[in-house]
């Protein structure tokens, strides 16, 4: 029986990629804050935050790799945090987003998906 990413048995593997997405582009975003705030009140705690959300992410990565998975998958499926990354800049930063942006994100995430589905489509370890 074939277990993909997204089947029950590889349900794991989804929970870990996503969780990591999410990990990295929060992360990055309150290192910005932290960082927009350097040598105010306040900005140790987004930096802090910052720094153990992207631990989160590198350990995910870890995980995902002890379990099998190859280098040429993880690392593309962790680009996602691309189109996260900048609507999160978007809606919690306020920043600029314009229309070649976004449409390099949608090639990028394109092209992630170009890599990693024929892996994907297989038996997860």
């Amino acid at each position: 029986m074939e277990r993909g990413i997204f089947s029950a048995e590889g349900g794991w593997a989804a929970s870990v990629f996503l969780g990591s997405v999410i990990s990295l582009s929060v992360g990055n975003v309150l290192l910005k804050v932290g960082m927009d705030r350097w040598g105010a009140a306040g900005a140790g705690l987004p930096l802090a935050g910052g720094v153990v959300l992207l631990a989160v992410q590198f350990l995910g990565m870890l995980v995902l790799f002890r379990y099998g998975w190859p280098v040429s998958v993880v690392v593309p499926l962790l680009g996602l945090n691309h189109a996260l990354t900048a609507l999160l800049g978007r809606l919690w930063l306020r920043e600029t987003v314009d229309g070649w942006r976004w449409a390099g994100i949608a090639l990028v995430v394109v092209g992630i998906f170009m890599i990693s589905a024929p892996w994907l489509s297989r038996k997860a370890p």
